[in-house]
Order: structure tokens, then sequence, then C-alpha cells
């Protein structure tokens, strides 16, 4: 397996998740709602059709752990990404539940690089270091700070976002140069794991799945080259 492994961000829907597999990705990080965890069998039938690795980005309009642990465990998921949403018993309770199971429970940061550290701190979970909120904070890349931050990373969602542009929330592939760039700070940090291309759903299509997935193995081999 190798040490960074791009992944697709969409909801557990068949037809995404049969496009993302044709065009050669093996890693997926399922989005979540309310609406979808309203029946979990649904979410894991489908997810069990295609063997990808996982991870889960956990609902932001609704609370349960258990439901969570079930899914995360029925389909293999070994991440879980969290949003700062909770109160301090509801993180408890969160940590309780997924004490004993192995899986990674990581807190995004959203407005604020720092914003994953209290959790950190006081209850041991992961970073989910997302580079384009990281971007959009500091108006550029700050190469020092950002490899500190990338080497303390247990999860990383990427773009195609280059501050100034419009490209928020496109895949890696759209700034095909910025995106080689800061893959390689990622490599250089010591960062192993999955690299979520998190694009919006217009562009959750098998042309741009294959497209991103051509443009990792092209950074891949140019890595190998080295």
């Amino acid at each position: 397996m190798p040490d960074i492994v791009i992944a697709a961000k969409c909801a557990p829907q068949e037809g995404i998740l049969s496009a993302i597999r044709s065009s050669g990705l093996e890693a997926v990080e399922l989005y979540l709602s309310r609406q979808i965890v309203s029946d979990l069998g649904a979410v894991i039938r489908t997810a069990r059709k295609f063997p990808f690795r996982y991870a889960l980005h956990a609902p932001k309009d609704s609370y349960d752990p258990v439901g969570l642990q079930r899914l995360a465990e029925a389909i293999g998921a070994r991440v879980i990404v969290f949003h700062d949403i909770y109160w301090d018993d509801e993180w408890k309770r969160i940590v309780n539940v997924f004490k004993s199971s192995g899986i990674k429970l990581c807190v995004e940061n959203t407005s604020d690089v720092d914003q994953p550290l209290k959790f950190m701190r006081r209850w041991g979970l992961g970073r989910c270091l997302d580079l384009e909120h990281l971007q959009m904070q500091c108006a550029g890349v700050y190469e020092k700070e950002f490899m500190l931050v990338m080497a303390q990373a247990g999860h990383v969602h990427l773009t195609g976002y280059v501050a100034g542009s419009d490209r928020w929330h496109s895949h890696i592939h759209h700034s095909r140069r910025h995106g080689f760039y800061m893959l390689d700070l990622l490599r250089a940090s010591g960062y192993k794991g999955m690299v979520v291309s998190e694009a919006r759903v217009g562009l959750q299509t098998f042309a741009e799945f294959k497209k991103l997935h051509g443009f990792y193995r092209s950074w891949e081999q140019k890595g190998r080259k080295r």
C-alpha cells in the first residue's frame, strides 16, 4: 500500500461509488447526513458492494455515535472525521463509544488550524487537516508552518484551491502543479494515509474521478524517479 493514497469523497450512492471504482481509485470518504444515516442498513449494503478503503465524515446535523460505530465496523472504516459541533458531554460519549474500536477519530479544522488541538490534548483525538481551509485562513502557503501541522495530521482533505482562486471544492487535479506541490509537502512532512479530494457534487463524475486517478499516478511516478 502506498504511503499516501488519494481518496474521493461522496455520499454512499451506488452510481457514484461505481464511477469511483471504475476510475481506478481505491479509497473513499463517505459523506453522511441525518437523512443518510436514518437507514444504516442501506448504507452498509451499498458500501459493501465495493472493496474500498473507507473513511467516514460524521453528520453535522445529527448525533449518534453508536450508529457511527456500527457503520464503521461493518464496512471496515478506520477513520471518522468530526466537526467541532458537540458539547463536552457528547464528546465524552463519542470517545467512550469508540474507546476499544481501533478507529481513528479526527477533528477537522474549519475556521482555525489550531481548532483540533484542544481535542487532541484532552481526548487524544487526531487532526483532520483541511488544506483548503488552511490556505484560506493564511491567504497562501507558509511552507515551514504548514509542514509542522502536516506532521501532526491523522487524515487530510485537499482540493484544487489556490489562494485567491475560484477553485473552491474542486478536485486536486484542477490545480495540477499546486496539487503536486502540496502532496510533496505532505510526503516530506512524514504524513502517511488518505488525502481526500473534497470536490463539490457537480464534479463527482466518472470523467473527473478518472482525471484524479491519472493525476495521482503521475505524482507517484514523479516521486519514484527521484
